[in-house]
C-alpha cells in the first residue's frame, strides 16, 4: 500500500469509528426528564409517612406524570420492607403504594409509629429509557449508569423493574467484571439481572424485551450534599469521623477494619495492621488539632494493643510482628501514631514505642538510603525487598520521630530516605509523565520542610501534584457529581480512598511549596476540589434508608458514591486531610506560621 492509500485508509478508518460511536451514543443516550417539584416531591414522602403514622392524609399540591414506571419502597434495617411499582402518574402511585404498605406491613414491627429506626421511603420516578449495548464481553456490563439507571424488561403486557436503589442494596453496580486490583469491580453483571427478571415474569431471558431505564430518586435525605470547604465543615467532618471510628472500636484497642453500613455490622476481613496504625494516627491528630480527650484515649488504646498483641524483637530493636511477618509498614505507621500522641503531650507507652521502633527502622537502610522492607525472624536479618508505600511512610515516621524526640539519626536516615525517593529511587525512562501512589513520599516531603534542604523533593512533589491536576475531574466530566476526584474517563465510578490520601499529601506539598517561595495557587485548587469531593460523599448522614443504624453510620465515608461499606482507612485519609487543611485556614486566618 503506497503513502495516499495509506493516508485514505487511517481517515476512512477515523470516519467510521467517529460516525459509529455518534450512532451508538444517539441509541443509548437518555435526555432525563424533568424530576417533579420539590413541594410536590416532598409531599409524596409526607404522604407515605402519614399513612405509617395513622395520620390524616396531606392533600397533593400538584400533578406530575414520569416518562416511565414509578416505584416506591418501604426501608427498614437497611433493607426492603415492601416495594410497589405503578403507573407514570406520581399522586395515584403514592397514594396506591401507602394503601398498600398499609395492608401489608400493618402486623410487621417495623412498620408500627414507634418503631426505632423508622421506615424510611424512597420513590423513584422513571425518566426516560433506552436500549443496551450490545451483547459484547465487558462492554454490556458497562451498559448502566450507576446510581442513575435500573433495568425494565417487558413481555406483552407484563413488566418486571429492578431500580437504581435496588440495585445500590444488592451492590450489583460494581459486581460485572472482577479485576485484578483489591476492591475494584466494575460495571453490573446485566445479563444475570435481565435473567433475574424475566424469570420473575415466568419467561426465559429471550422472551422478553430488556431496556436500560434512567430514574430520578425522592427520598429521605440529601445525597450526595454540596457542603462548603470552611475551617468549620472541614473541622467538623474530621471530629465526626473521630467519633465514627471511636463507636467501633473493639475493648481491646483495635478498630473495627470494614462496617457494613447495610447491616451495622463489622463485615469480615483480613485485618491490616499499617491500617490500624495509621486510623490511631489520625485519631491522635484529631486531638491535637482540635482537643478531644476521648479520642487521645482511643489512640492510647489502639497503641496498647499493638504493644500486647505484635511487638516482637528483630535483631537489637523491636518490631511489629503480624503472623509471623514482619515489615517496615507497620513499624512506620505505628511511629507515625505513637508520634502524633507525643506531638500533644507526652506518654511512656506512646515514647517506647517511637523509640524503639525508629531504632528498627534505621537498621533496615542500604547505604543507598532506600530501606529493606521486611525482616526474617527465623535468620534474624533484614530481606532486601521493597512494597509499596513502605518508603515514603518510614521517612514519614523518621521525620515526625525527630521533631518529637530529638535524635538527630532519624533526621539523619530521612533526608537519605528521602534523596533515594525522589532522586534515583525515580530516575527511569518516562519518570517525568507517569506516577505510581507518591502520597506518603510527598506527605514526608511537605513534614520536611525546613528541616531537609532536598530540591528533587519539591520538584518531585510538585510535578507529581500537576499530574494529579490533569486527572482530576471537573464539574459535568462525568454523570455523577464527583468534582475533585481521579480518574481517566467517565464510565468508571471514582474510588474516594485515592481522593482522600492524594489530597492529604498535597496538603503537604502546598505547604512544602509555600515554604520554598512558589505559586500556590494551582495546587490549593486541587486541595479544595479533593477535600469538597470527600465532604459530599461522606455520610452526614447519608443514604440513611440503605443503614440498618443511620445513627451508627454518621461520619463513616464509602470507598465509593456505589459502596455502602466504610474502611478504617478510608475515614483515616479523608479525616487527615481535613484537619490539616482546616489548620492551614485557621493560620491563614490568624496569620500565623506552624
Amino acid at each position: 500500500m503506497n503513502r495516499k492509500n495509506l493516508v485514505l485508509a487511517v481517515l476512512g478508518w477515523a470516519a467510521l469509528t467517529l460516525f459509529c460511536s455518534l450512532t451508538v451514543r444517539a441509541i443509548t443516550r437518555i435526555d432525563p426528564a424533568p424530576m417533579p417539584e420539590p413541594d410536590l416531591a416532598a409531599w409524596a414522602l409526607e404522604r407515605l409517612d402519614a399513612e405509617r403514622l395513622g395520620q390524616d392524609p396531606p392533600d397533593a399540591p400538584g400533578a406530575y406524570d414520569a416518562e416511565g414506571p414509578i416505584v416506591v419502597t418501604a426501608w427498614a434495617r437497611g433493607g426492603i420492607l415492601e416495594r410497589h411499582v405503578g403507573g407514570p402518574d406520581l399522586v395515584d402511585t403514592v397514594t396506591d403504594a401507602a394503601a398498600h404498605f398499609a395492608e401489608e406491613l400493618h402486623t410487621d414491627p417495623d412498620w408500627q409509629p414507634g418503631a426505632n429506626p423508622p421506615v424510611r421511603f424512597t420513590v423513584e420516578v422513571g425518566l426516560g429509557e433506552a436500549i443496551f449495548l450490545p451483547a459484547i464481553p465487558y462492554l454490556r456490563e458497562l451498559s448502566l449508569v450507576p446510581r442513575h439507571e435500573g433495568i425494565v424488561v417487558r413481555a406483552g403486557d407484563d413488566m418486571a423493574i429492578l431500580s437504581p436503589e435496588e440495585l445500590l442494596a444488592y451492590g450489583a453496580y460494581d459486581s460485572g467484571i472482577p479485576t485484578p486490583v483489591p476492591d475494584l469491580g466494575l460495571g453490573a453483571p446485566v445479563d444475570a439481572l435481565i435473567g433475574r427478571l424475566a424469570r420473575d415474569l415466568g419467561e426465559e431471558p429471550d422472551g422478553v424485551t430488556a431496556r436500560r431505564i434512567r430514574m430520578g430518586t425522592i427520598g429521605p435525605s440529601e445525597y450526595p450534599i454540596d457542603v462548603e470547604v470552611t475551617e468549620e465543615s472541614l473541622r467538623q467532618a474530621s471530629v465526626e469521623g473521630a467519633q465514627f471510628l471511636l463507636r467501633h472500636q473493639h475493648i481491646d484497642g483495635s478498630w473495627t477494619y470494614v462496617y457494613d453500613g447495610s447491616t451495622g455490622r463489622d463485615r469480615p476481613a483480613g485485618y491490616n495492621i499499617p491500617r490500624h496504625s495509621g486510623t490511631t494516627y489520625f485519631i491522635a491528630q484529631v486531638d491535637r488539632y482540635v482537643g478531644m480527650p476521648e479520642a487521645r484515649e482511643g489512640a492510647l488504646k489502639a497503641l496498647r494493643w499493638i504493644q500486647r498483641h505484635r511487638i516482637g524483637r528483630c535483631g537489637d530493636n523491636p518490631c511489629v510482628v503480624d503472623r509471623g511477618r514482619v515489615d517496615v509498614g507497620s513499624a512506620a505507621l505505628t511511629v507515625v501514631a505513637a508520634t502524633e500522641v507525643l506531638a500533644k503531650e507526652d506518654d511512656p507507652l506512646a515514647r517506647r514505642l517511637a523509640e524503639g521502633l525508629t531504632g528498627f527502622l534505621r537498621a533496615q537502610q542500604r547505604d543507598d538510603g532506600e530501606l529493606m522492607h521486611e525482616y526474617d525472624l527465623a535468620a534474624q536479618a533484614p530481606i532486601d525487598v521493597q512494597h509499596m508505600y513502605y518508603s515514603g511512610e518510614a521517612a514519614f515516621a523518621l521525620l515526625k520521630a525527630h521533631e518529637v524526640l530529638g535524635d538527630e539519626r532519624d533526621l539523619e536516615a530521612a533526608e537519605k530516605l528521602m534523596g533515594h525517593l525522589t532522586g534515583a529511587g525515580w530516575d527511569f525512562l518516562g519518570s517525568r509523565y507517569y506516577y505510581g501512589e507518591e502520597h506518603w513520599t510527598c506527605i514526608a516531603a511537605g513534614e520536611a520542610r525546613g528541616r531537609i534542604d532536598i530540591p528533587e523533593a519539591t520538584d518531585f512533589c510538585r510535578r507529581w501534584y500537576e499530574w494529579n491536576d490533569q486527572l482530576q475531574y471537573r464539574e459535568g466530566a462525568t454523570p455523577w457529581p464527583v468534582a475533585g476526584a481521579f480518574g481517566v474517563g467517565p464510565v468508571v465510578v471514582p474510588r474516594l480512598t485515592p481522593v482522600g490520601s492524594r489530597t492529604e499529601a498535597f496538603v503537604g506539598t502546598y505547604l512544602l511549596m509555600q515554604h520554598e517561595g512558589m505559586e500556590t495557587d494551582g495546587v490549593r485548587g486541587v486541595v479544595e476540589r479533593g477535600l469538597g469531593q470527600l465532604l459530599r460523599w461522606r455520610w452526614a448522614p447519608g443514604p440513611t434508608h440503605h443503614f440498618a443504624d443511620p445513627a451508627a453510620a454518621q461520619g463513616g465515608l464509602p470507598g465509593s458514591p456505589v459502596d455502602l461499606t466504610s474502611r478504617n482507612d478510608f475515614v483515616q485519609h479523608a479525616g487527615s486531610a481535613w484537619i490539616r487543611w482546616a489548620d492551614v485556614l485557621r493560620q491563614e486566618r490568624e496569620g500565623t506560621d506552624e
